[in-house]
């Protein structure tokens, strides 16, 4: 089979990652694509149906959903410290992407995509193993034995040295004929595909026996067939789209009364006779069985659109979109608001928990490479904001000081309602206060 050759299933997902990716990127992108998200209505010629198509309001949903889920989860940095390899901490990937970058683009990609492919390498610059992000839509086959990636390279038009041009080739993951792992690179060349050239990546000298390339996704690592997060959402935006055109364009069609008028309206000449309206008008006609209509619409139809469409929208704010929806203005206690927000959690904790498995699949490839302990990865768990009220301090404090909490529950507890500074953990705190740093004062300076 070609080098190009898709797996089973990859046109389906590769439609489905498309549509999310559309819908997140808005309203320009998915009008853009016409036909595919706005069939043309019965008789409609080009002109028409832009018009049409123009008059239609796609609702912001993915992107903003999309930045609240990751937002929630890079609330905090997550719990990274590389011994022996500090460069990962600014630089993860060769290319100056920083470890928070690094992980948010993964929780993106699993929202958008269903996830993502990561292959290991070593960056000569940096003396250490990085990891490159693969889009899911560029992972077009593997097997137990090799996995083929679609790239861009640059090419020189031989007619203009000054205009480059983009141009797909594949990288082969494979192992040669001995068992050791290599990099194949396939371009096209008189109509055929061939191999352009043959890397042996190696660790310090000793051939690899295994493909450094990791896919994430949902729930499990090691799979590339789940769909993206946010796929429901987007096909609830759409049939959002549709019916909004289709009520905006009834309402350019019928919104507005029509005048009709009756009767002979022409005068003593024979000429037809000019009709004002508004404030400050009138008109005389001379024939007595003259009269005047407003046509104007009454029908149900478009409040039934209008309708399906507030469905819609009340559909994607429970998915995650409450930002489409007025807040109540209501004042919740923290653990109301943690309530409502268990199903959201819920999905949060899994895409963390895939991160964190991602994450260290590929820290084992990368520290055996560059002969540095496993670093420990966990990113935040804590995705919502609950400072203590008051009231709630005030209860703490009391009983701390009743004897019914010791001084370090209680700073665990300021440390969770998040007022103890920035890196502060309680016990740190707890030192700081034994120690008397930060306690002490100028008894000179303050009666001066």
């Amino acid at each position: 089979m070609p080098i190009y050759t898709q797996h089973a299933g990859y046109e389906e997902e590769h439609k489905k990652i498309t549509k999310v990716r559309d819908f997140h990127a808005g309203d320009g992108a998915v009008k853009s694509k016409g036909e595919t998200y706005l069939p043309k209505l019965g008789g409609q010629d080009k002109d028409e149906y832009n018009a049409y198509k123009t008059r239609g309001y796609l609702i912001p949903a993915i992107a903003p959903t999309s930045k609240a889920i990751r937002g929630a989860i890079m609330r905090k940095p997550p719990v990274f410290e590389p011994s022996g390899a500090e460069y990962l901490l600014s630089d993860f990937t060769g290319t100056g992407v920083n470890i928070e970058e690094f992980t948010g683009d993964m929780v993106s990609e699993l929202l958008i995509a269903g996830g993502s492919g990561y292959l290991v390498e070593y960056d000569e610059a940096l003396n250490g193993p990085v990891a490159k992000q693969y889009a899911r839509e560029n992972i077009i086959n593997f097997s137990d034995d090799w996995v083929i990636l679609s790239q861009l390279y640059m090419e020189v038009d031989p007619k203009d040295k000054y205009k480059l041009e983009a141009k797909v080739e594949y990288l082969e993951l494979t192992y040669d004929e001995s068992g050791n792992y290599i990099q194949n690179i396939w371009r096209e060349s008189d109509k055929k595909w061939v191999i352009v050239d043959t890397i042996y990546p190696d660790n310090r000298g000793t051939p690899l026996t295994s493909i450094p390339f990791v896919f994430s996704s949902v729930g499990e690592v090691g799979t590339n067939h789940t769909d993206p997060i946010l796929l429901h959402m987007a096909n609830v935006n759409h049939a959002q789209y549709m019916m909004s055109t289709d009520q905006r364009h009834g309402l350019h069609r019928v919104a507005l009364p029509t005048m009709f008028l009756f009767g002979d309206l022409r005068d003593e000449d024979g000429l037809k006779k000019q009709i004002r309206i508004g404030a400050g008008s009138s008109n005389h006609i001379e024939d007595s069985e003259a009269r005047v209509q407003l046509l104007e619409f009454t029908g149900q139809g478009l409040a039934a659109i209008k309708s399906a469409v507030d469905d819609d929208i009340a559909t994607m704010a429970s998915i995650g979109a409450t930002m489409l929806t007025s807040d109540s203005g209501g004042v919740k206690a923290a653990e109301t608001a943690r309530i409502e927000a268990s199903s959201e959690t819920a999905t949060l904790a899994v895409i963390a928990n895939s991160v964190d498995a991602t994450m260290i699949s590929l820290l084992t490839i990368m520290s055996e490479w560059g002969g540095f302990s496993l670093p420990e990865f966990k990113v935040n768990r804590d995705f919502i904001d609950t400072k203590i009220d008051p009231q709630t301090l005030a209860a703490y404090l009391q009983t701390m000081m009743s004897g019914g909490m010791s001084k370090l529950s209680f700073l665990a507890l300021l440390e969770k309602g998040e007022l103890l500074p920035p890196g502060i953990t309680a016990d740190d705190e707890l030192d700081r206060i034994e120690s008397g740093a930060d306690f002490e004062i100028d008894l000179d300076a303050s009666d001066a």
